[in-house]
């Protein structure tokens, strides 16, 4: 299977059957090539579920609209989720501040990964300094841990008797 890949992915709002309305970099997953290609499902990037929130202005006369973003699926650390073509209702295309607004989002996320990623990169470092012996070897090794092999006998042994053919 291949991924449809762009260099730069637009933002789609997807509108799943269950009723979630989301924000993502929507991709689509084929098999085969040439005219046996074949789409299999789709890959969501990064989806955000959106809700509109009601925000009351000083004077009370008119309430502002919102767009709250939230994480999808908030118990995962994935941000790439495959998807059936049977549990999409409908997709469509942002306004235009709104995807300004959602790049913003995953270009954050994405920066708290990657630092995510180096932490936990750093700690596993750390852990086999802390937890493996130094390795002697080499210069400045210490002979005492690692002495010198002694050399192994040598036998001196008769030529092996070839038989001979007559």
């Amino acid at each position: 299977m291949t991924e449809q890949t762009t260099e730069k992915l637009n933002p789609s709002i997807v509108i799943l059957k269950t009723g979630d309305k989301l924000i993502t970099f929507l991709q689509e997953v084929f098999e085969g090539e040439g005219e046996e290609r074949k789409g299999v499902c789709l890959v969501m990037n990064y989806p955000y579920e959106l809700d509109l929130i009601s925000n009351p202005s000083p004077d009370n006369a008119v309430n502002d609209l919102q767009v709250k973003f939230s994480k999808w699926c908030p118990y995962a650390l994935d941000s790439s989720y495959r998807i059936s073509y049977d549990g999409v209702l409908t997709i469509g295309t942002p306004d235009p501040g709104l995807a300004s607004a959602y790049e913003a989002k995953v270009q954050q996320a994405k920066e708290i990964e990657d630092n995510r990623n180096a932490e936990l990169q750093q700690e596993a470092v750390q852990e086999v300094l802390n937890t493996t012996e130094i390795s002697t070897a080499g210069v400045g090794a210490d002979t005492d841990k690692h002495p010198i092999a002694e050399p192994f006998e040598q036998v001196d042994e008769e030529p092996a008797v070839t038989p001979e053919v007559v």
